[in-house]
């Protein structure tokens, strides 16, 4: 794992118009409330290994208001809540800094940032850096980090909805204001400086698969990830690839990769199957 320093752990502060300079207040503890009403939204952004499209499918309902994603990536469980308090913690900080500008961004600033030409690049475009790397994601279907330019698939027009464009832009520029009070964090997820009790939707690269990403498997401790898991107060759910052995983890589902016929054996652990052995060996 890497070492944090004490200049890690910061919002991410990005600039180009459009953008408010201030700093988020200070977190209250989570509210235990009935959680609010739940408000989905579609992706802001493709990425390697998101939950988005089996969130619901998948996944346990949050029974907090208060939902962290300590590996945000593109935040798919949270989208499908979208009007509870999230708090997303990145390690990556281009990451990190994308998700703090569409937080912040106008809906008309949005709207006018232009295509990429099939032979252009991101850096044609007269929008700010955090613009670039946002369309940078649009460019290929579920990368690991932003592009440069068009992927054979967009080149190609397959699924033109699914690449930067009018569509697109569109549904990123009608999501904005309702992410409005979502905090963003450029740091570990050991850094995470919320501590209260929430759902905690845990979205790691994978032990065994995990290299395709900038801060990948080989930099976390998953011995001290597991121990990190076991110990956040509330409902947590943590997700792994058949094979990771950091928790006891159980088979969720085989699901569908972006990748052609291909799926993936997704594994589930959570905080309530540690009290279910807890209780059986009390009753034993």
């Amino acid at each position: 794992m890497r070492v944090m320093q004490e200049s890690d752990t910061r919002t991410i502060e990005p600039s180009g118009p459009g953008v408010r300079d201030e700093t988020p207040e200070p977190f209250g503890k989570a509210t235990q409330r009935t959680p609010p009403i739940k408000t989905t939204l579609r992706p802001f952004f493709g990425f390697y290994g998101g939950k988005w499209r089996d969130a619901i499918k998948h996944y346990p309902l949050p029974r907090y208001g208060t939902i962290v994603e300590p590996f945000a990536g593109s935040a798919g469980y949270a989208l499908r809540y979208a009007s509870y308090n999230v708090i997303l913690c990145e390690a990556d900080p281009i990451l990190a800094a994308v998700w703090r500008y569409l937080t912040r961004v106008k809906s008309k600033e949005i709207r006018s940032i232009p295509d990429v030409s099939f032979d252009g690049s991101v850096d044609d475009l007269k929008v700010c850096q955090e613009a670039k790397w946002l369309v940078g994601l649009w460019l290929n279907r579920a990368t690991g980090r932003p592009r440069k330019r068009p992927s054979k698939w967009m080149r190609d027009g397959i699924r033109p909805g699914s690449f930067w464009g009018e569509r697109v832009r569109e549904t990123i520029a009608s999501q904005v204001e309702a992410i409005r009070h979502w905090k963003v964090y450029n740091c570990d997820y050991s850094e995470c400086p919320f501590r209260g009790v929430a759902t905690w939707f845990v979205d790691p690269p994978y032990q065994k698969a995990g290299k395709y990403y900038k801060y990948s498997a080989e930099k976390i401790d998953y011995e001290q990830l597991s121990a990190w898991c076991r110990t956040r107060p509330g409902q947590v759910i943590v997700c792994e690839n058949a094979g990771a052995t950091w928790l006891p983890f159980r088979d969720l589902a085989s699901v569908k990769t972006t990748r052609a016929r291909a799926r993936s054996n997704e594994v589930i652990w959570t905080s309530d199957d540690d009290q279910v052995v807890s209780e059986n060996l009390e009753n034993s």
